[in-house]
């Protein structure tokens, strides 16, 4: 293979790569509508969520289902719980004694809506 058509190979994977990182970029920024966050927890005996924003919000739902790893590998709910606030932050927590050499998952999720008419749910989970 000849030195310029090898060239010509580097020079159009770098520009597929480039408009390939500028697509998820664009789609990345046009998710988070505003400066919000959301997180999730696992305790010894609560596991709680905690949603964030520092843009003007009219309301926000947060949720969190916690799992356990059953014997055969499968994940089983063992709890859930949901809270809303008209403030800039809300949590919710609920109390469950996690036993001693099982595994946990917690999915949560926050509903963020905006003032401006706009809205936008970010999820995300943890395990133990």
């Amino acid at each position: 293979m000849s030195k310029k058509r090898l060239l010509s190979i580097v020079v159009s994977a770098v520009i597929l790569l480039s408009f390939a990182c500028t697509a998820m970029a664009a789609e990345k920024s046009e998710r988070y509508v505003g400066d919000s966050t959301v997180n999730g927890s696992i305790y010894q005996t609560y596991y709680q969520v905690d949603a964030q924003t520092r843009t003007g919000v009219k309301k926000i739902s947060v949720s969190g289902v916690l799992y356990e790893k059953g014997t055969i590998g499968t994940w089983q709910k063992v709890s859930s719980c949901s809270n809303s606030s008209t403030t800039s932050t809300c949590m919710v927590s609920s109390s469950f004694n996690t036993k001693p050499g099982k595994s946990y998952r917690l999915e949560y999720s926050a509903t963020f809506s905006y003032s401006d008419g706009r809205s936008e749910t970010i999820t995300g989970s943890t395990s133990r």
